[in-house]
């Protein structure tokens, strides 16, 4: 497992060389997905400036000048099962977890904001930027 800890500066940047490296995100996202979102870990917000499924730049804590379409939020304890090299049930993918805390009403679990058009127009490229935190934060899964 990394020692490096869930969402501090260094995370997000061995996070970012993951999803640029990826060569599944490149036929994901391949000019395609180039949609701003953001990840709401507990207080802390981090945009995530996509262009053509890489990431541009990393934006801690984005303000008003900053632009995204949508986001994912959850408390710190929800993204460490997330990010676990084998997480739970119904933690595991984002619209599992959504789908709990939308539909069933149930703490614990992931959230979508924003455009939910946008959301599913890039499901896909979106779900895979997700799920690589995961490979990220397990040392690529090794």
């Amino acid at each position: 497992m990394n020692d490096t800890e869930l969402g501090t500066h260094e995370w997000w940047e061995s996070y970012k060389e993951t999803v640029n490296s990826d060569q599944e995100m490149k036929v994901r996202g391949h000019d395609k997905f180039s949609e701003n979102f953001y990840v709401e870990i507990g207080d802390e917000r981090v945009l995530l400036e996509m262009d053509g499924g890489e990431i541009t730049q990393l934006v801690p804590n984005p303000t008003m000048n900053n632009q995204w379409s949508f986001g994912v939020e959850g408390d710190r304890e929800t993204w460490e099962e997330f990010v676990q090299e084998t997480p739970p049930a119904f933690n595991h993918e984002i619209i599992a977890s959504h789908y709990r805390t939308a539909v069933r009403n149930e703490d614990g679990h992931l959230q979508l904001t924003g455009n939910n058009k946008k959301i599913f127009q890039h499901l896909r490229a979106f779900q895979r930027t997700l799920d690589l935190m995961r490979v990220a934060h397990n040392d690529g899964g090794s």
